[in-house]
């Protein structure tokens, strides 16, 4: 009984039981210290590359202009580009490799970049305290992250250039003119007169729609990508034009609806147009912008030659659809100006003014005729958003989504 009691009373070896369990819990310290920190700086530089490759993706795409394969092909090979610009820990610093495979397409005008650390990809993340604690695992740790990115129309911006040209309709008797059709109640929303549908107006009352002039912002204005490249008149210096030469005046800013003050007249209007000092007010379809006084002819010329001149030997690639040769990331040749609803037309006001239907983009070229004219263009810029890319797509914003 003796014995018995001064064993459990001996308190020999009772330190490297602490010890022991010490040592496990300092391992377990260890691990959390530094392993889930390793793993944790991967998901972090991960992400990082993630959300810079998606968004270069998304930015690719919506300035490729082409068809659908041609435009997910460009955003993938950005995509894989700018994410191995970035780097995450392996078992040092090491870029993020991504393949095709990676970079998906969820939706409309949506991507999709998944970045990784795996071992089946060759590429985990080397741990030091892990098979430590359980023999049967390796020093290899996995960690992916993903990132997603959309393509958001704008319909309305400021900036814009004081010009401001008809936008595109079914000009039936090509005289320039608005003629007016039988007008009649869409009822399917097809943009076409379907037999049964009520007629409003029925001009030569003969009981049918006869199709004349026809105007909607998508099905005849200018969209893109399909105008892509298309050249554009804003603006005849000569009016003697034999078409509707009056569609083209200069126009002021800012709206007459905004109820903000404006002073009409050639030095405001030229500043416009050579963009050192930004038009301030946002401009969005359903404006209505009042005409400069006179043709503008001189200010016209000389703001174009000092806006030409800030990048002289950028052109336009037919072959691409881009700008080469520029001397800047975006060459300041490329504007914003707004189009106007063919269907209203001019208005007498006063004072006399038209009514914004959308803004296009355009990159200014020469023209040995004198006129202002600019080849159609996609570009990312600020402004009202427009969710159902009613307003001609020409302009967008790129956002992350998840």
């Amino acid at each position: 009984m003796r014995s018995l009691k001064k064993i459990l009373k001996d308190e020999k070896g009772a330190s490297v039981i602490m010890v022991a369990g010490a040592i496990v819990m300092i391992f377990g310290f260890a691990v959390l210290a530094i392993d889930l920190s390793l793993m944790q700086l991967a998901k972090t530089q991960l992400q990082n590359a993630a959300d810079a490759a998606v968004l270069a993706g998304a930015f690719a795409y919506a300035n490729e202009g082409g068809s659908q394969a041609e435009n997910e092909a460009a955003a993938t090979a950005e995509a894989i580009r700018v994410a191995g610009l970035n780097v995450a820990v392996q078992d040092i610093d090491r870029p993020v490799v991504i393949s095709a495979e990676d970079v998906t397409f969820p939706g409309s005008e949506t991507i999709r970049v998944t970045t990784h650390r795996k071992i089946d990809r060759g590429d985990p993340v080397t741990l030091y305290f892990l098979k430590v604690l359980d023999p049967l695992l390796d020093n290899q740790g996995e960690v992916t992250a993903s990132a997603a990115a959309k393509i958001f129309c704008i319909s309305g911006t400021d900036c814009l250039r004081p010009f401001c040209p008809p936008d595109r309709w079914d000009d039936v008797d090509s005289n320039g003119i608005w003629t007016p059709d039988d007008e009649y109640e869409d009822v399917n929303a097809s943009g076409a007169w379907d037999p049964g549908e009520p007629l409003i107006e029925d001009w030569n009352e003969n009981g049918v729609w006869d199709p004349a002039e026809f105007y909607d912002p998508l099905l005849t204005g200018y969209k893109a990508p399909d105008d892509i490249g298309v050249l554009v008149t804003l603006k005849f210096l000569n009016s003697n034009k034999d078409f509707q030469a009056g569609w083209y005046y200069p126009v002021r800013f800012p709206p007459i609806n905004s109820g903000e003050p404006w002073n009409p007249g050639a030095a405001d209007y030229e500043m416009w147009i050579v963009g050192d000092t930004c038009e301030p007010y946002i401009i969005a379809p359903g404006d209505s912008l009042a005409f400069e006084p006179g043709g503008m002819i001189g200010p016209t010329v000389h703001g174009l030659a000092t806006l030409i001149a800030k990048d002289p030997y950028a052109k336009w690639d037919a072959n691409t659809g881009t700008v080469i040769d520029s001397d800047f990331p975006t060459s300041p040749r490329i504007i914003k100006v707004a189009a106007f609803d063919p269907s209203i037309g001019v208005q007498d006001g006063p004072p006399r003014h038209v009514v914004v239907s959308k803004i296009i983009v355009v990159f200014v070229d020469y023209h040995d005729k004198g006129d202002v004219v600019g080849y159609f263009m996609r570009m990312a810029t600020e402004g009202e958003p427009d969710p159902d890319c009613s307003a001609g797509g020409f302009m967008y914003t790129v956002s992350l989504v998840e």
